[in-house]
């Protein structure tokens, strides 16, 4: 392997976003998320709490001063945007305490779902008794929370509906995407769990169907933006295993064929398809192709906070993109 390529393989296993200094209002937030975690396990067999507890810690990587944390796996706007949705509520507004409590545990078990769906299908976790038990626990207590949320706003039992469609139709389909948008179009569908919650906040406390668009427009594309860092840390496993990423849609065809060749075909060949297709990467700028869409997507973020009179949200989107600004000069 070249120089070259080490590097650009190493630059890409450390890139990350910048850091968010979560305010003290904001950690005690966040801790009442991590207790909506624990509480998935004190819904199990008492045969099975304390395994599913050790489970999360072990996959959530869960730190444990001051407490168990569980949502640090996340970046903070994935939590963050129902804490600054309630700091705005307009004229000080008064939500139910039930209706708050069910928008926390319906996001709190979308988050863990969204990965461990993703983590058991490409076999990163073992499915196992104990996996599939919080599965079903986990989607049993956000569809109830999801559907409680719903009731006593317009559409909102079809507003969920259709957002649970439109993650099932997208995961489970088998058409290639052909460009970047392609790509990010049907990421912002895979997420789709994620933006009920959000969504149906925008609602409650403001009936005006341009409120909640643009919610879900700054969100979403704080999510596309995780996607593609996600995709450039995990760039040589993607390759190495034919799992398809944004790089993959830049590939010329033939480089698209040996992509989805197994490992051993890949490095096996008379020519080295892997080394060919990881040179074809950086011959073809296609990182900063990528950084580039990022770091748009979390300035489209923080535009959008900002059109929603969430200014801390909009400045956590731009700590975030910090360093991809960096990188790539965005505007």
């Amino acid at each position: 392997m070249d120089n070259e390529i080490a590097n650009m393989l190493l630059f890409c296993s450390r890139i990350d976003f910048g850091t968010v200094v979560l305010s003290c209002e904001e950690k005690r937030f966040r801790n009442e998320l991590n207790h909506e975690m624990l509480a998935l396990c004190e819904h199990l067999p008492k045969s099975m709490q304390t395994k599913a507890a050790l489970f999360l810690m072990e996959y959530l990587q869960a730190t444990v001063k001051s407490g168990v944390n569980f949502v640090s796996y996340f970046y903070p706007p994935s939590w963050s945007i129902l804490f600054w949705l309630l700091q705005t509520s307009p004229g000080k507004k008064i939500l139910d305490p039930k209706f708050i409590q069910n928008a926390k545990v319906g996001h709190t078990n979308a988050m863990f779902l969204h990965a461990l769906d993703d983590h058991l299908t490409d076999r990163q976790l073992p499915v196992t008794h104990l996996s599939l038990l919080m599965r079903s626990q986990s989607w049993m207590t956000m569809n109830q929370s999801f559907h409680r949320l719903s009731r006593g706003i317009e559409n909102g039992a079809h507003t969920v509906g259709e957002l649970i469609d439109d993650y099932y139709s997208s995961i489970d389909t088998s058409d290639e995407t052909q460009s970047l948008d392609d790509y990010c179009n049907l990421f912002m569908k895979q997420m789709a769990t994620w933006l009920i919650v959000p969504i149906l906040l925008a609602q409650k406390l403001y009936p005006d169907e341009e409120y909640w668009r643009t919610v879900q427009a700054a969100y979403s594309s704080f999510g596309i933006a995780w996607r593609l860092l996600d995709d450039l840390q995990d760039l040589e496993k993607d390759m190495i295993n034919g799992a398809h990423s944004s790089i993959y849609v830049f590939l010329s065809e033939d480089l698209k064929y040996w992509w989805n060749k197994d490992a051993v075909e890949k490095i096996g060949a008379k020519i080295d398809y892997a080394q060919a297709i990881l040179r074809y990467v950086h011959e073809n700028e296609i990182i900063d192709a990528i950084i580039k869409r990022a770091c748009d997507e979390m300035a489209y973020a923080a535009s959008k906070a900002d059109d929603c009179r969430l200014p801390g949200l909009a400045a956590e989107f731009r700590c975030l993109g910090k360093p991809l600004k960096i990188r790539v000069n965005c505007s």
